[in-house]
């Protein structure tokens, strides 16, 4: 056997070995520098990125890509997947965290960002592009299927009603930043009043930041907040049955009386979990009378580009259906409980509909339901159309409360 073959064999035999052994993540830190923060903010990101690349093939294999790499696979767009918690929930602990924030001799705003990176995926992207870079002219751009860049033209969402739609804002009280520096929580409760109003602007139903810290204190949320795992916000949330669930953390950093703000907000569906916005905006570095009105006024302009993105988000989630959980009551049989799905597939506008669980005893049945309208729209259409059909002809609303639908068959 040739030498060739037995080091291809050896690779063979022991690569997959490496990439089990290749620890899921690990936190690297990335500098962009830009005038502007959006840019500087893509630049800290890739840079996170590239470093987490070097430390999987070493910086002379790097340097042999190194054009086509930044060309073709270290696009900002592309790359944010890589990055724990951009897609996901994570823990405190894994969250990315802005480590340094200031303006150079030169007027550039440089940031600094440690976040945690998914390490196998990415090295297994890394060797998908380097074979295809090997079989390929190095024109061609690698895009990964589950890249959520596309080079399809947008959809238009402008005239897509939201002012159904129900959101709490809150904070997390129990974030390590909070709990080792009481005046984070003050930024904090600033960040929540300022995305209210924005939210509130455009037709968006809020919940009083003063209400949901009372309802915070209460003994029976505070009992799950500790022995379950779910925090404060979402169970406020579950509580008033807001639609969405926004969690906001500012990054506030200040020198003298000269201020600049970094919101992060991640929007979730409450009734199932999936995320559908996750946003960080800065606004620019303000220097006023006192470093606290420099905050605010950096936090304001922050939750107006927060607000612009977060609303085109919704109307995506809006438009390609929104989440419904229904109850139905008084079922006599799971055959009936099976018929209701059937029934309610026909309806136009419905885009899923299963059933999630039942008590026979009961005779209650939950289903998770996807539909293109309103809740009132839902209504009216389902007791139109069902109570036409044998079975159904007692169907009756019970309750609407969010995106949160209660039928009786009784």
């Amino acid at each position: 056997m040739s030498v060739k073959k037995v080091i291809f064999h050896l690779l063979f035999l022991f690569l997959p070995l490496f990439l089990f052994s290749l620890e899921a993540e690990k936190d690297f830190v990335g500098e962009g520098k830009a005038k502007e923060f959006t840019e500087a903010r893509k630049l800290a990101h890739i840079d996170v990125i590239r470093n987490a690349l070097i430390y999987l093939i070493s910086f002379k294999e790097y340097d042999n890509y190194k054009e086509s790499l930044e060309k073709d696979f270290l696009i900002y767009e592309n790359i944010r997947r890589y990055i724990l918690g951009e897609t996901e929930k994570v823990s405190e602990e894994k969250k990315k965290k802005w480590i340094a924030n200031f303006r150079d001799s030169e007027g550039n705003l440089v940031l600094k960002l440690r976040a945690y990176v998914k390490l196998r995926e990415l090295k297994n992207d890394f060797e998908n592009w380097k074979t295809k870079f090997s079989s390929t002219s190095k024109s061609e751009v690698f895009t990964s299927s589950s890249s959520v860049a596309s080079s399809s033209k947008e959809e238009d969402y402008s005239s897509v009603d939201i002012s159904s739609i129900t959101m709490l804002v809150f904070y997390n009280p129990k974030s390590p930043v909070i709990l080792q520096n009481p005046e984070e929580e003050t930024y904090a409760k600033w960040a929540v009043d300022n995305l209210n109003k924005e939210m509130a602007s455009v037709g968006i139903q809020t919940f009083d930041l003063e209400t949901m810290e009372k309802l915070s204190g209460e003994r029976e949320i505070l009992q799950q907040a500790e022995t379950g795992n779910i925090g404060i916000g979402l169970l406020l949330a579950q509580k008033v049955f807001a639609e969405l669930y926004a969690e906001v953390s500012p990054s506030v950093y200040y020198e003298g009386t000269k201020a600049h703000v970094i919101l992060n907000v991640k929007v979730f569906v409450r009734t199932t979990g999936n995320l559908i916005g996750s946003i960080e905006k800065g606004g620019q570095m303000y220097d006023s009378p006192t470093v606290h009105a420099s905050i605010k006024a950096s936090m304001r302009e922050a939750s107006k580009k927060v607000k612009d993105e977060l609303v085109n988000s919704i109307k995506k989630y809006v438009a390609k259906g929104r989440a419904y959980f229904v109850r139905l009551t008084g079922v006599e049989n799971y055959k009936q409980a099976s018929s209701f799905v059937q029934q309610v597939k026909k309806i136009d506008g419905v885009v899923s509909i299963k059933l999630k669980s039942g008590s026979k005893e009961d005779k209650t049945y939950d289903y998770d339901l996807q539909y293109k309208g309103s809740p009132s729209d839902f209504v009216d259409v389902a007791l139109e159309t069902l109570t036409q059909k044998p079975g159904f002809e007692s169907l009756d609303l019970k309750q609407i409360r969010g995106n949160e639908i209660i039928f009786s068959l009784e």
